[in-house]
């Protein structure tokens, strides 16, 4: 940005009134952030509520919603922090003065992220109180998170209102979501304990770039891989239907340890692009890329293929109540 002493007398007054508008729109922008934060924290209120009846004589139990709110707290973090970048790829000096629907979608999305990791003591502690009706509610709002993921991007091209403040939040709400559902479905018995790992695969990710900066070593640009976003949706239903109390542990189990691997290698690629280590070409693509991009779509076609036909087999098994008797 130019140093104000670069203009001439119209210029300079020109940029005044740039630079106040500007501050008034991220004073606007606070002020309905700050009435957003309500869909991350009355959620966490809600279960808090709803848990200390049931948990009465549990009170460690009680300290696992902390985490809760934990995660209501960095989805608030991201938004105040983000808020400047409220605008249209390198259009810095034209924010929005308003949130736009998609981005207060994606915080519905966010507080629904808050709300699951509320379902944790009945995940962990397993009380006897707890009805059956509630053993659908985990698969169900993950579920629905994730579909809802869909529309965000719709609402946001419709509107003309695609920003970088949205990029930011849909991918902190994926992230979170992510992490705790799969926290959940491990704590349910429903994945391997390994699957934590792919929870927080991009926690670490920002971590090691974040240690890579603070130590001055070169950090490269990341872009997008084709098949990122494919391999995380699959991911997001593998969860899902984890998280619901229908398909047997052991093949839910047993597909968490196949899914996984494709997106495990995925950032241990994308670690090696940032960190330099993995020699690309102008579109950040290597061999390595080449080749997999060659194969990935076959090979994840096929395991989910052989994943529903296992799991269609396996809940018959569980559920005699399934099968059709000749």
């Amino acid at each position: 940005m130019k140093k104000l002493s670069t203009f001439s007398g119209d210029e300079a007054e020109k940029y005044r009134s740039q630079m106040r508008n500007r501050q008034e729109t991220i004073m606007r922008l606070r002020h309905q952030a700050r009435r957003a934060s309500l869909l991350l924290f009355f959620p966490w209120l809600l279960s808090v509520v709803f848990c200390l009846p049931m948990f009465r004589n549990e009170p460690a139990s009680m300290w696992t919603l902390l985490f809760g709110l934990a995660v209501a707290f960095h989805i608030q973090r991201n938004l105040f922090h983000h808020l400047p970048s409220n605008h249209r790829g390198r259009e810095e000096d034209e924010l929005f003065p308003t949130l736009g629907a998609a981005n207060w979608l994606t915080l519905l999305r966010a507080g629904a992220v808050v709300a699951l990791a509320g379902l944790l003591p009945m995940a962990i502690y397993k009380s006897q109180g707890i009805p059956y009706v509630l053993s659908w509610a985990p698969g169900i709002i993950y579920l629905g998170i994730s579909l809802a993921d869909l529309l965000d991007g719709i609402v946001a091209r419709k509107e003309g209102q695609e920003t970088e403040l949205g990029k930011k939040l849909d991918i902190e709400t994926d992230a979170a979501g992510l992490m705790v559902a799969s926290i959940l479905a491990v704590a349910l018995g429903r994945l391997p304990v390994s699957y934590l790992l792919v929870g927080l695969a991009y926690y670490f990710f920002i971590l090691g770039i974040w240690m890579r900066q603070k130590k001055a070593l070169p950090v490269a640009r990341l872009q997008s891989r084709p098949y990122a976003r494919i391999i995380a949706g699959f991911q997001m239903g593998l969860v899902g239907m984890a998280l619901l109390p229908t398909f047997n542990p052991v093949f839910t189990r047993i597909a968490g340890l196949i899914f996984m691997t494709p997106l495990l290698l995925g950032f241990a690629r994308d670690w090696l692009v940032v960190s330099c280590r993995l020699k690309t070409d102008a579109d950040q693509q290597s061999r390595l890329d080449h080749w997999a991009g060659a194969i990935a779509m076959k090979m994840l076609a096929l395991l989910l293929r052989l994943a529903i036909a296992a799991g269609g087999i396996m809940t018959l098994n569980t559920y005699p109540v399934y099968q059709t008797h000749l």
